[in-house]
């Protein structure tokens, strides 16, 4: 990317040109906040089939089964991971239907921040957009491509944002799958 190139198009385009600060701005922005989410998922990221392996032969097991249910509540995963299982283990004498329901909701409940996250993102991206759709129809897209604020340069932010909501999907599934393991532990899944 060419820095002389944005600089001396922000000093010769008068308002155009200051607006182009903001567009730079939002944009680092924008990839921070990416960033940011991205590390968030990662905190949240578990050896899965270890994990509901682990749980599954707990419960399952009838020797050592005491022994690895003890192990199972202070063994640490990912914090979603963690509280489903504390949540089990708390909720024990519940109705299987009832623990259900609370897991259900727990995990709707610990991914929510990270969706309303994702959503504001999104938001952001699209007012980004516009923005500079109009500064292009001001200014041309020429002289905006090889610079810092180049619109190309959203578009990948947009692949990896969509990258992103595919891993939140895949996390639902991962704790809907040490849910299923929780309550009804089988062999085969």
């Amino acid at each position: 990317m060419d820095l002389q190139r944005f600089l001396e198009l922000v000093r010769t385009h008068g308002w155009q040109g200051m607006a182009l600060w903001g567009v730079l701005l939002a944009q680092a922005i924008l990839w921070v906040g990416l960033v940011r989410l991205h590390l968030a998922l990662r905190r949240e990221e578990a050896p899965w089939e270890e994990c509901v392996g682990k749980i599954r032969s707990a419960f399952l097991r009838k020797v050592n089964g005491a022994e690895e249910t003890d192990e199972l509540k202070v063994h640490r995963y990912a914090p979603l991971v963690d509280r489903l299982v504390a949540l089990h283990f708390a909720e024990e004498k519940a109705d299987r239907f009832d623990r259900w329901l609370l897991m259900r909701w727990k995990v709707k409940e610990g991914l929510r921040p990270y969706w309303v996250r994702w959503g504001h993102l999104l938001i952001a991206f699209g007012v980004v957009v516009w923005f500079l759709y109009g500064l292009r129809i001001d200014l041309g897209l020429e002289p905006l491509k090889q610079t810092p604020v180049d619109p190309r340069l959203l578009w990948v932010w947009l692949g990896y944002a969509m990258i992103l909501a595919w891993k939140l999907v895949s996390l639902h599934g991962n704790l809907d799958r040490v849910q299923r393991a929780l309550l009804l532990p089988r062999k085969d899944e």
